[in-house]
């Protein structure tokens, strides 16, 4: 997921949230996320649920040609969402990583029983 900003000198960026393995493959070359790597399996061991962030600045005149891309695919009426996640992606790319962060998911009401009711059925969750 992404949100593109403009600051206060007009210069645009994007900023993109998202599973370590995503935003990993959309790094700009040269970058060595190895440090972020070993925190996320660090957090990974512990059962934290994690996410990673990046950014890349943007050119104005490829985002207007992007932007109007994006809201002819937007409008389209057959298979809008892979058309729209096609343009998505076009952006998300040559990124900056940012960090990672990491939080404790915990289970709703009633999911431990529920999930021993299902054990004692004999069925694999």
């Amino acid at each position: 997921m992404s949100v593109i900003t403009r600051d206060l000198d007009g210069k645009l960026r994007i900023y993109t949230k998202g599973a370590d393995a995503i935003i990993f493959a959309r790094l700009s070359e040269g970058q060595s996320p190895d440090v972020t790597e070993q925190h996320l399996h660090e957090f990974a061991v512990e059962g934290l649920r994690t996410l990673c962030l990046a950014y890349a600045d943007l050119d104005d005149d490829g985002f207007q040609d992007w932007h109007r891309r994006y809201r002819h695919a937007n409008s389209e009426l057959i298979d809008r969402e892979e058309k729209v996640a096609a343009v998505v992606d076009e952006f998300e790319r040559d990124l900056t990583l940012l960090g990672a962060t990491a939080i404790e998911d915990k289970l709703q009401d009633g999911v431990p029983e529920t999930l021993k009711k299902l054990e004692q059925a004999s069925i694999k969750v």
